[in-house]
């Protein structure tokens, strides 16, 4: 079935959309044929771009198109439901950027119907296929730290929210659009679940909010996350993992290697924003999906992946709301 190429549609021509698409005809056996999206100058933009024949100004008009064999859905949160659904109705596989949703149910019944229709999909946590990332899941995995004891991992953005991600109803608040990243990598780097969650906040969503969660794991494990909208100095992911053995760290200091030095000060560059950061890990997901899709494997990134990331936003949002400890 998939001889030649993978042929793809991209839902939601932004700049995620377009980044995605980009890599997809870039760096894999894929081709995209359609784009979608409400502002059609937009998705008109993109197919001329990535060399796609179709646009249309909705999703389902694309789901329509039978030689699209998979979608890539980069919308505003809340709408990743609606169009997961009806891209399964009509047997596409799916790549859905994160939150895979913003309610637990609705995650619980994308699971459902996933797993009935035999479909790929995969959610969109690049930070998995980071090779830093990935050499540290490999040392943890062969005993190098020992028990983990305690986990930290922390997402400091350098611009506030804006447009339809500032708006908690379309996102779904800071637990969604910034803390699942990490939620997602300390469930895969411990290798348990969440059970408890405390969490405390300060500032205002989309203008300077910063949040911290405290976490306990069912293997005893302890967890902070951190995450804060307003990072004067650049984008700042840290990770860190502390065994009884020895303990990972898991960041970039620098953007380049270059180092400045004057009278007063040593100053260097830091990565501005998240694709400066990540740009390996984007073109590598992607990388990822296509293969599953041609293979018949499954992603490493789940749709049960996606339910539990939002569980624990979820548990982190209403221990937020009513100043208790949550269980998930």
């Amino acid at each position: 079935m998939y001889n030649d190429f993978v042929k793809m549609g991209i839902v939601g021509a932004g700049k995620i959309g377009a980044f995605h698409a980009k890599n997809a005809v870039l760096y894999s056996p894929a081709k995209v044929v359609a784009v979608a999206d409400v502002n059609l100058a937009a998705a008109e933009n993109l197919a001329k771009e990535v060399g796609a024949k179709n646009v249309y100004p909705s999703y389902e008009e694309l789901l329509k198109v039978p030689e699209v064999d998979a979608v890539i859905v980069s919308l505003p949160n809340n709408l990743h439901y609606d169009v997961i659904v009806k891209s399964i109705e009509r047997g596409k596989h799916v790549f859905c950027e994160k939150p895979l949703c913003i309610s637990s149910r609705e995650c619980e019944d994308v699971l459902r119907r996933v797993k009935a229709s035999g479909l790929k999909l995969q959610v969109g946590f690049n930070r998995r296929f980071d090779p830093s990332y990935e050499k540290a899941k490999r040392l943890i995995d062969e005993g190098f730290v020992g028990k983990i004891v305690d986990v930290h991992s922390n997402t400091f953005d350098p611009e506030p929210h804006a447009g339809w991600e500032a708006r908690e109803e379309l996102s779904g608040g800071i637990f969604f659009t910034s803390g699942t990243h990490d939620f997602d990598l300390l469930r895969w780097l411990v290798g348990g679940e969440v059970k408890r969650v405390y969490a405390e906040t300060r500032g205002v969503f989309g203008r300077d909010q910063s949040v911290v969660c405290m976490l306990r794991f069912d293997n005893g494990v302890l967890g902070t996350v951190k995450a804060y909208e307003a990072c004067p100095y650049g984008h700042d992911v840290r990770t860190e993992v502390v065994g009884e053995k020895a303990a990972i760290r898991i960041e970039q200091p620098t953007a380049t290697f270059t180092k400045v030095f004057e009278r007063s000060s040593v100053s260097s560059d830091y990565p501005y924003w998240f694709i400066e950061r990540f740009r390996e890990s984007y073109v590598r997901e992607i990388q990822e999906f296509v293969k599953c899709i041609v293979e018949d494997v499954e992603p490493k990134v789940t749709a049960l992946d996606g339910l539990m990331s939002v569980k624990i936003a979820e548990a982190a949002r209403s221990s937020l709301r009513d100043g208790r400890v949550v269980e998930v």
